[in-house]
């Protein structure tokens, strides 16, 4: 037999069928609310991260320790007491590669987490074609194992890396259409050391605007004569087993290797504070419509009460207890929370869906990603369901305190 507090709970929504369909809507249309805003925020970054990191930028880059103390200023630093002399330490090159990378890349394919190594050799250079000249940055790569690490055949026709030769290089979009170049074309490109005559062998479309106009791939070999590094290379890019693993195998390769290492989390340290700053707006504004649905259940609720004032105080002149009043609002609450909570849910769920088939279209160039669709979020559902919770028991025990003050003798008796 159901206690007799879950019957009257029942009993009650039941007889009151429109204002209980009232509190299920309000508090279903709060839960969708405290679900999408933050599934939708989260998706979009989240897209965003994503598509910046795996189509444009290593997890981790191995660079060449930036500038060292030399041997003569290490000593005079030990001589306290004696007068030293201000030296300027010349014994760094102007210019740093990593030498031994080939070793150096087997040290760091070791290391926990780290699935892919490539080396890279990056520099500024000129190119021109007739009248028109500009800066570029010019990647020399292997086009295979640096597809390993940074997923960047997205960004060319069919998803496919070209083979690029020796005499081969790949620019952006941008760039061919500021040269005049269509592919099969040559241009020349000009470094501080050397200048050659390449051919563009494709043209590819990163959807970021200064990549596509200032960029270009060359195989590593010819990068290499280009900025006369011989054997050396700028740097080496990582890929880990997942893009939050990053932090993890940075400490583990600054504490092994002692050169200079960065993540992706170093390198879009801005985007990362700004998220950081919206998912605490999102999370206000989830608890103000908490706030603002708890307000309005409570008024709902004391409505309840005040209409059913006489069928409370014959409860308690039978004998049924303070807490039974209580007991009873915080059933119906229960009710009205499981039913909204479980139309909000599939309410917010439904939407997605909808988005998932027509996504939303944004600028490719501003964020990197044309389109976006808001993908489910377990943490938005299980703070929505909290909140819920807590916005329908703040809401009756609200209402409670006021049923359990009545006086069943002043009430039945009209006093």
């Amino acid at each position: 037999m159901m206690p007799f507090e879950l019957h009257l709970a029942y009993r009650n929504l039941v007889r009151q069928p429109w204002q209980s369909a009232a509190m299920v809507f309000g508090l279903a249309l709060a839960v969708v609310v405290m679900v999408y805003i933050p599934s939708t925020l989260a998706s979009f970054y989240d897209d965003m991260i994503d598509r910046t990191v795996e189509r444009n930028s290593p997890h981790v880059t191995v660079w060449p320790r930036e500038k060292q103390t030399g041997r003569i200023q290490a000593a005079l630093r030990h001589q306290r007491r004696s007068a030293l002399i201000d030296l300027t330490d010349r014994s760094e090159p102007r210019n740093r590669y990593l030498n031994g990378h080939h070793a150096l890349a087997e040290t760091v394919a070791s290391t926990p987490g780290v699935v892919a190594v490539a080396s890279f050799v990056q520099g500024n250079a000129a190119v021109s074609r007739g009248r028109v000249h500009m800066g570029i940055t010019i990647q020399g790569v292997e086009s295979r194992q640096y597809g390993r690490v940074v997923n960047y055949a997205r960004h060319f026709p069919d998803e496919r890396v070209p083979e690029l030769g020796p005499s081969d290089i790949a620019i952006g979009f941008r760039m061919a259409d500021k040269l005049g170049v269509h592919v099969g074309q040559q241009l020349r490109v000009a470094t501080a050391l050397t200048n050659r005559l390449l051919r563009v062998k494709a043209i590819f479309r990163s959807g970021y605007y200064d990549k596509d106009l200032q960029h270009a791939y060359v195989p590593l070999k010819t990068a290499q004569l280009l900025f006369r590094t011989g054997n050396e290379v700028s740097a080496l890019a990582v890929r880990c087993t997942e893009l939050h693993a990053a932090s993890a195998v940075s400490k583990d390769l600054d504490a092994r290797l002692g050169l200079k290492i960065r993540n992706w989390r170093d390198d879009n340290a801005a985007l990362l504070t700004e998220i950081a700053t919206v998912q605490r707006v999102a999370l206000f504004i989830n608890v103000l419509v908490a706030l603002v649905a708890s307000v309005g259940m409570a008024n709902v609720f004391s409505m309840f009460v005040l209409n059913r004032q006489k069928e409370l105080a014959i409860l308690r002149a039978v004998g049924g207890s303070r807490a039974s009043l209580r007991g009873i609002l915080l059933l119906e609450a229960g009710f009205i929370w499981i039913v909204g909570t479980i139309i909000g849910f599939t309410a917010s769920l439904a939407v997605m869906v909808f988005e998932q088939v027509h996504p939303y279209q944004i600028s490719a160039e501003t964020y990197g990603i044309g389109s976006y669709a808001t993908a489910p979020k377990t943490l938005a559902f299980v703070s929505a369901g909290v909140l819920g919770v807590l916005t329908m028991v703040l809401s009756a025990w609200w209402s409670g305190r006021r049923a359990a003050r009545l006086s069943p003798i002043d009430v039945i008796f009209g006093r």
